[in-house]
């Protein structure tokens, strides 16, 4: 029997399981008097988690994402607070990250077979749990999606990436040590520097290759993490 790399993967839920409801977004702008392209919305996500970054943003704190989001779905000038403004309601608002990523569900199945224990390290409002069960994505124990041995979603465990004690949580939950686990994040400003912190391996999810800045390992899609492991 082959040596596995790794006692535990963990991964981030936003942007790399899954994305906020274009529907949802677009409806939210027509009734404010905005038209966009739903097709524009995840890759309007990393473009906001790019700004996110380049600000340094503290957990929780969402305006230069919600700005350049609004951009990269083209709007601009004043259009562009309004925007931000609707963005910043709909992301209080639970249940709005339903829509799995394209390719995520094959990608969770592959990292499965693989046999290294997944545990999903997310910052969330306490109910990333019940929404990733109900994508059909994951859950902990049996079920329709993917298992994975536990979630630890900051809301509910009161502390968020990138304070390492989020990740030594993740840890107990497989009895695992740092060194022998791996993080797969889209966020250089809580994932990297939370896994980092942690003295875990950090491999940032790169979406759209604009991330060439960055002095962490990147990959283009969550499936490319099942041929690191391999």
């Amino acid at each position: 029997m082959r040596e596995l790399p790794f006692d535990v993967v963990f991964l981030d839920a936003g942007g790399v399981l899954v994305a906020p409801n274009p529907h949802v977004i677009t409806e939210r702008f027509a009734a404010a008097g905005f038209a966009i392209d739903p097709t524009r919305v995840l890759d309007a996500h990393y473009r906001g988690v790019l700004a996110l970054d380049q600000a340094q943003a503290e957990p929780e704190v969402f305006d230069h994402y919600h700005g350049a989001f609004a951009t990269h779905l083209g709007l601009d000038g004043t259009a562009t607070s309004e925007a931000a403004a609707v963005l910043k309601l709909l992301w209080e608002t639970s249940g709005l990250w339903d829509q799995p990523v394209p390719g995520a569900a094959e990608a969770l199945a592959a990292l499965a077979d693989v046999g290294i224990p997944i545990v999903i390290v997310s910052n969330a409002d306490g109910t990333v749990a019940e929404l990733l069960a109900g994508t059909g994505l994951l859950q902990v124990g049996d079920g329709p999606g993917t298992s994975v041995a536990g979630i630890i979603d900051s809301g509910a465990v009161g502390v968020a990436k990138p304070d390492p004690r989020i990740f030594e949580l993740a840890l107990d939950v497989v009895g695992a040590t740092a060194d022998r686990a791996i993080h797969v994040g889209d966020t250089y400003q809580y994932d990297v520097r939370g896994a980092r912190a942690a003295g875990i391996r950090p491999v940032l999810i790169d979406h759209l290759g604009i991330r060439t800045d960055l002095d962490c390992e990147r990959v283009g899609h969550l499936a490319e993490v099942v041929t690191l492991l391999a």
